[in-house]
């Protein structure tokens, strides 16, 4: 899930221009601190994955999604089946599959929600980084 509000992995400060950060790995980085990560880490021999935009983020938040739907519809396949073993006296394996059947897409309906929520938050960064004129790797 995507953080909010946003904080550098270095400084754990909450990134306000996000003109002056963008995405290292996985996380969040103000440019100013991931140079210095750069600068020790090249010192030290080791080498540092590029700084990239921050709107790149929304391509992590594919996989979470298609997870989160594929939740939603098959629980609700399930609750489907466990009804109907649940109305042909097969009340163990029905109940169970019920239960299942009824949890899994209430999980999958609240990851759909914090995934739109995230690729929102995208959208609002996005935005205000058109606003500035876009992102530069080189600012």
């Amino acid at each position: 899930m995507l953080e909010w509000p946003g904080r550098c992995r270095e400084c754990g400060e909450a990134i306000s221009d996000w003109a002056a950060a963008g995405l290292a790995g996985s996380r969040w980085a103000h440019r100013s601190c991931w140079q210095e990560n750069r600068q020790r880490a090249t010192a030290a021999g080791r080498r540092v994955p590029a700084l990239r935009s921050p709107v790149e983020r929304r391509a992590q938040l594919e996989l979470p999604m298609i997870v989160s739907l594929l939740m939603f519809h098959f629980g609700l396949g399930a609750a489907v089946i466990g009804w109907v073993l649940l109305s042909q006296d097969s009340t163990t394996a029905g109940a169970i599959t019920l239960t299942i059947g009824l949890v899994a897409p209430l999980i999958g309906a609240v990851g759909i929600a914090a995934n739109f929520l995230g690729l929102r938050r995208i959208e609002l960064i996005h935005q205000q980084l058109e606003a500035q004129g876009g992102w530069r790797s080189e600012r």
